[in-house]
C-alpha cells in the first residue's frame, strides 16, 4: 500500500478542485523570494517531506519567515527520518485557523464500501480522539458502487457543526475526495486538519494519500512517482536482504506473522480494537529461528510500544519461532511487552519452551491482540 508525500497528495487534491494552501517544492534553496511574493507573505510553512509520521516532533515542520527560510531548508534536507534522508521541503502558505476538523475516506475491506471518518477535533492523531472523544467520531459507510452526490453529506457535515455556506464547501469536499479516491484507485484519503478559516474558507491542511499497490497499470503516472525514487527504510533493505517482507507503517505495535494474508489480518485486527500497526512483517513460509530471531532485531529497532507475534503454522514450526523469539530475547534490548499467538505444526512444543522461559502463548488471535492493546496501553 504505498503512500505518497503530503505535497505529492495536494497535487492530487488540486486536481479535483479540492482546496489547498499555496505551496512549492524545493530540492534546493533558490527562489524563496519568489514565492513569498506569490502568497503575499514573509511567513510561510517549510515541511519535510516524509513517508514516516511525526515530522513536527522531530523538528521538521516549522514556521519561518523568508530570511528564515533558506537556512532552515538546508538544515533539513539530508536529515534521516524514519530511516530516510528528507530529500524534499515543502513550502507553503500559512493559513489562518479558526477551527480544525478531522476527515478521511478510505476502503474498508470487511464491508467492501468506502467508509468516512469524521470529526470536530482534528489536527491529533485520530487515535488519540477515538480514545479521549469517542463521542466526537462520526463514521458514514458508502457502497464504492454508488455515484457520491452533495446531499449525501448534509447529515455528516451537521454533525461537525457546518451551516449554510460552510455546509455546502463540505459537501462538495467530501463528493470530490470519494471520486478522487474512486479515479484514483486509493484505499485512504485522509485530511487531517481540514481547516475553516476566519473568513470561512474550509481548506486542506495536510493530506495523506495511500495507493493501491495493484493499481499501477491503471495509474501510470503514480506508478512512476514510486519508481523515481528509493520507497525503503534502512530497514526495510535489511528485512529484504534477509527474505523477510516487511513494510514500515505509522502505528504502535510492531507484528511478526507467517503468511500476507495473516499478516494483514493481525494489521486489521489491531486497528478493529482500536490500535494501529508499526510495521508489516511476513517471515515466509517454513522461517526457521533465524529469520524469527532477525525480525524481532529489526522491530528492536524501531520506535514501538509493543510487539504482536502471530503465527497459524503450517510449513513453519511453532517449536523454531518459539525458540527464535527466546534467542532475540536474550540477544537484543527489547523494552516492551510482547504477546505471542502460537496455533499450528509443532504448537504444543513451541508453547512448552515459551512457558519454560516464562513466557506465556495464546490460542486464538482476539484475545492475543487484545492483551497486546491493554499492555500497550498501560494495563497488566
Amino acid at each position: 500500500m504505498p503512500m505518497l508525500y503530503e505535497i505529492e497528495g495536494k497535487q492530487l487534491f488540486k486536481e479535483n478542485k479540492i482546496p489547498t494552501p499555496l505551496f512549492k517544492a524545493y530540492t534546493d534553496s533558490s527562489s524563496i523570494l519568489q514565492f513569498a511574493e506569490e502568497i503575499g507573505s514573509n511567513v510561510m510553512m517549510a515541511k519535510a517531506q516524509a513517508l514516516i509520521g511525526k515530522r513536527g516532533k522531530a523538528g521538521l515542520i516549522r514556521k519561518v519567515s523568508s530570511d528564515e527560510a533558506e537556512e532552515y531548508i538546508q538544515s533539513i534536507l539530508g536529515r534521516d527520518h524514519g530511516g530516510k534522508p528528507v530529500e524534499i521541503v515543502m513550502l507553503e502558505q500559512l493559513l489562518e485557523i479558526e477551527t480544525e476538523y478531522y476527515l478521511a475516506v478510505m476502503l474498508d475491506n470487511e464491508s467492501g464500501k468506502y467508509l468516512i471518518i469524521a470529526s470536530p477535533r482534528g489536527g491529533v492523531d485520530i487515535e488519540e480522539v477515538a480514545e479521549n472523544y469517542p463521542d466526537e467520531i462520526f463514521k458514514k459507510y458508502l457502497p464504492i458502487s454508488v455515484e457520491p452526490f452533495p446531499y449525501m453529506f448534509v447529515d455528516l457535515g451537521k454533525k461537525l457543526g457546518f451551516e449554510a455556506k460552510t455546509l455546502t464547501s463540505f459537501t462538495s469536499i467530501m463528493t470530490k475526495m470519494i471520486n478522487m479516491a474512486k479515479k484514483r484507485d486509493l484505499t485512504l484519503v485522509e485530511i487531517n486538519p481540514l481547516v475553516l478559516t476566519p473568513d470561512k474558507q474550509i481548506i486542506a491542511a495536510d493530506s495523506k494519500v495511500v495507493i493501491d499497490g495493484n493499481s499501477d497499470y491503471r495509474q501510470a503516472d503514480l506508478a512512476s512517482l514510486k519508481s523515481q525514487r528509493a520507497r525503503h527504510t534502512d530497514l526495510e533493505f535489511e528485512a529484504d536482504e534477509a527474505g523477510i517482507s516487511y513494510v514500515q507503517l505509522d502505528g504502535v505495535i510492531g507484528i511478526i506473522s507467517g503468511g500476507a494474508g495473516l499478516a494483514m489480518a493481525t494489521c486489521d485486527i489491531l486497528e478493529f480494537f482500536g490500535s494501529s500497526p508499526a510495521n508489516f512483517l511476513d517471515v515466509g513460509g517454513g522461517a526457521d529461528e533465524t529469520k524469527i530471531e532477525k525480525s524481532l532485531e529489526i522491530l528492536s529497532r524501531q520506535d514501538i510500544k509493543g510487539i504482536f507475534v502471530n503465527f497459524f503454522a503450517g510449513i513453519t514450526r511453532c517449536d523454531d519461532v518459539a525458540q527464535g523469539i527466546i534467542n532475540a530475547s536474550k540477544k537484543f534490548e527489547i523494552k516492551v511487552p510482547i504477546v505471542i499467538r502460537l496455533v499450528g505444526t509443532n504448537d504444543k512444543e513451541g508453547i512448552q519452551i515459551l512457558e519454560e522461559n516464562g513466557i506465556k502463548a495464546y490460542g486464538e488471535m482476539e484475545p492475543a491482540a487484545r492483551k497486546i492493546i491493554e499492555l500497550v496501553k498501560g494495563g497488566n
